[in-house]
C-alpha cells in the first residue's frame, strides 16, 4: 500500500506535534489526553504506517497492537478497546474484516476507519457495515488523536448510561439514554451508530436536531464529510422504522436545519 504523504505527516508528528511549541504545556495537552492506557489494536499492512502510527498513538498514551492482516485482526480484537481498519488488507479486505466485527461478539467496540479511498461509494460501503468514523489519508496525526478521543467519549456516554427513560414514538418505544427502539414490544435491530442517531432525536423527540450538533456529537466533527455520512445514517434508520423510506412518517428532514422524530397521530391532533 502506498503511503505517499500520510507517512511524512505522521513522520513529522514523531518530534513537533506531539512536542509543545509557543503555546507551551497547553499545545501539548491539546493532544495528549489521559487515555488510562486503553488499548487500541491497528489493523494495517503496510509498516512504515504502522511505526509512524504507533509512534503518534504511544505518545499519546495509548497502549497499540498491531496485525498485517484482517485475520489476524479479527484475532486480536478481543483485547482492543478501539480499532483502526485500513481497507486495503493483504488477504481479506477491510470490508470484510468490519462485517465479521460487527456480526461477532465485540460489535459495540468502535472502529475508525483508515483509508486512502477517498470515493464517496467506499465511504458509504464502510459505513453501511457499521464503522464509527472514516478518515482519509493524508491526514494530520492531532486530527486521528481527535477522533480517537471523540469515538472513546461515545463509548463512555454509553457505557454510563443509567436510568432508561422512554418516549413513544407512533408505534415505536425508544430509550433515551441508549436508543434501544421497540416496535409493538419487538427489538429493532440497529446498529451501535444508528442506536446512537435514535437516542439523540428521540431526546428531543418532536423538535428539530441541528445537522452540526448530530455531527459533532456521533463523530466529534462537522464537516462535508461527516454531513454525507449523516445523510447515510438516516437512510439506514429510515428503512429500519418506516413503512416506505422514501416517504418517511416518523423520521423527518428539516430543511437546513437536521432531522426530527415525530409521532404523525400526535401532530395530526393538533399538538
Amino acid at each position: 500500500m502506498a503511503t505517499y504523504g500520510f507517512f511524512a505527516s505522521l513522520r513529522a508528528s514523531e518530534t513537533r506535534p506531539l512536542r509543545p511549541r509557543e503555546g507551551g504545556d497547553d499545545a501539548l495537552a491539546s493532544i495528549r489526553q489521559p487515555s488510562a492506557q486503553r488499548c487500541i489494536l491497528l489493523i494495517e499492512d503496510s509498516q512504515p504506517v504502522r511505526a509512524a502510527l504507533r509512534a503518534a498513538l504511544e505518545a499519546a498514551e495509548y497502549a497499540v497492537r498491531e496485525a498485517i492482516g484482517g485475520k489476524d485482526g479479527v484475532e486480536q480484537v478481543g483485547g482492543a478497546d478501539l480499532i483502526l481498519l485500513d481497507l486495503g488488507l493483504p488477504d481479506i479486505t477491510g470490508f470484510d474484516v468490519l462485517e465479521q466485527l460487527r456480526d461477532g461478539p465485540h460489535a459495540a467496540k468502535p472502529v475508525i476507519i483508515l483509508s486512502g479511498r477517498d470515493e464517496v461509494d467506499a465511504k458509504i460501503r464502510a459505513l453501511d457495515l457499521g464503522a464509527d468514523d472514516y478518515v482519509t489519508k493524508p491526514f494530520d496525526p492531532g486530527e486521528l488523536l481527535a477522533r480517537v478521543r471523540a469515538a472513546f467519549r461515545r463509548m463512555e456516554e454509553n457505557a454510563s448510561a443509567s436510568a432508561a427513560g422512554i418516549v413513544k414514538v407512533g408505534p415505536f418505544e425508544i430509550d433515551v439514554t441508549t436508543g434501544d427502539t421497540r416496535r409493538e414490544d419487538r427489538p429493532v435491530r440497529l446498529s451501535p451508530m444508528e442506536a446512537r442517531f435514535v437516542k439523540l432525536l428521540a431526546q428531543r423527540s418532536g423538535q428539530p436536531v441541528g445537522t452540526r450538533q448530530l455531527t459533532e456529537t456521533l463523530w466529534g466533527f462537522d464537516n462535508a464529510e461527516q454531513r454525507q455520512a449523516l445523510r447515510v445514517l438516516a437512510r439506514k434508520v429510515r428503512c429500519k422504522l418506516e413503512k416506505d423510506p422514501d416517504e418517511p412518517r416518523f423520521l423527518l428532514t428539516e430543511p437546513r436545519l437536521g432531522y426530527r422524530l415525530v409521532d404523525p397521530e400526535f401532530s395530526a391532533a393538533g399538538h
